[in-house]
């Protein structure tokens, strides 16, 4: 007999806070896989697994749990149809799929094109998918390449996912250690206009651990504001993935942070008011809450003083695109915080402080 402890169970193994820090039991099941909402879609979310990702960012232990030999094709397709298995019974009211490998799906050197393209063909028998997305940095973006992953499922809107970060170089170089400069970057913004997909770009909050409060906001709403006028610029259409930072076991971004006396991670109402700040203006933002299963012991926004479970519903109706604005009085916050109230100062020259990544 079913019962609800039972139930209770079935949820936290397979619903949305299943975990997803685990390596691949074997090269023909992916890292993890789950069927979501997103922006109010029913979205199919698989991570491949394959060779691990040729860069190794600061910040980022997701490579660690990769593989460092090349999985072949063969393999990765059965790790998608492993997934389509084991959720065939959703499968007709997918709007969306997303692939990921825990780094670029579109470097051939991790995973192969036609094997990608294969992917493609199976994902066009879905008969209701109209949005592919494919995580990738934008080094690999060959509009050539994406016409025929069009062509293969001329029913999707290709969306490129990217980690962008921030676009500030000193933190990118010295902090992130993202070893792509802003003019490489705006070279594959080319790319991704010429190929005629949308880009979501990943920010990261409070990217420095010595960052205050207020200087967190004002460096994200920078990153923002110059991802929406070169996109604009060059006709993509954008929307914005708003990731708050947290302490990624064994990352060298972790040592650094550990090593200060008060780190403080970034707050959750925070990058709330900030999604606000460019959802009213017509940008679509969503607000990242996992932890991807990597993170230290209070090393994440749920660690701070604003943190509560009640701020939780209020993110996922902002996600699902039912609401722009939060109803702060309803939470029992201010309009502005603490932090907002005395005028602010221009965040400070990064340079002038010792960015040295340790």
């Amino acid at each position: 007999m079913i019962t609800p402890e039972a139930v209770r169970e079935l949820y936290q193994a397979f619903g949305q806070q299943k975990p997803m820090g685990s390596s691949a039991p074997s090269t023909t099941q992916p890292h993890y896989f789950l069927l979501r909402t997103f922006h109010g879609e029913n979205d199919l979310l698989v991570i491949l697994n394959t060779k691990r990702c040729r860069y190794r960012c600061f910040f980022c232990q997701l490579p660690a749990k990769s593989s460092p030999y090349f999985i072949p094709g063969e393999d990765i397709l059965a790790q998608f149809g492993y997934v389509l298995n084991e959720a065939k019974h959703a499968l007709s009211i997918l709007d969306r799929v997303t692939l990921s490998n825990e780094g670029s799906v579109l470097d051939d050197v991790t995973l192969p094109r036609e094997t990608l393209l294969q992917i493609a063909r199976c994902i066009h028998e879905l008969r209701r998918v109209r949005r592919l997305v494919l995580e990738t940095r934008l080094e690999f973006v060959d509009p050539s390449f994406i016409q025929q992953i069009k062509d293969a499922a001329p029913r999707v809107t290709v969306n490129l996912l990217t980690g962008f970060e921030t676009y500030t170089p000193a933190i990118r170089d010295e902090i992130l250690g993202k070893r792509e400069p802003l003019p490489q970057f705006e070279q594959g913004l080319d790319r991704v206009a010429a190929s005629g997909a949308d880009l979501s770009a990943y920010v990261l909050y409070k990217p420095v651990p010595e960052m205050t409060d207020a200087e967190a906001f004002a460096e994200a709403d920078r990153t923002i504001g110059y991802l929406r006028e070169q996109c604009a610029r060059r006709g993509i259409r954008l929307s914005i993935r708003l990731n708050p930072m947290y302490v990624a076991k064994g990352s060298r971004w972790a040592k650094r942070a550990s090593a200060l006396p008060n780190y403080h991670p970034p707050r959750l109402t925070d990058i709330m008011r900030l999604a606000e700040k460019h959802a009213v203006e017509g940008l679509r933002v969503y607000i990242g809450m996992s932890t991807e299963g990597l993170d230290e012991p209070n090393g994440s926004y749920a660690a701070r003083e604003d943190y509560t479970s009640a701020l939780i519903k209020p993110v996922k109706l902002f996600n699902d695109c039912k609401i722009v604005r939060f109803d702060w009085s309803a939470l029992g916050l201010p309009d502005q915080p603490d932090w907002q109230r005395p005028a602010i100062a221009p965040v400070a020259a990064w340079p002038e402080l010792a960015l040295t990544a340790s």
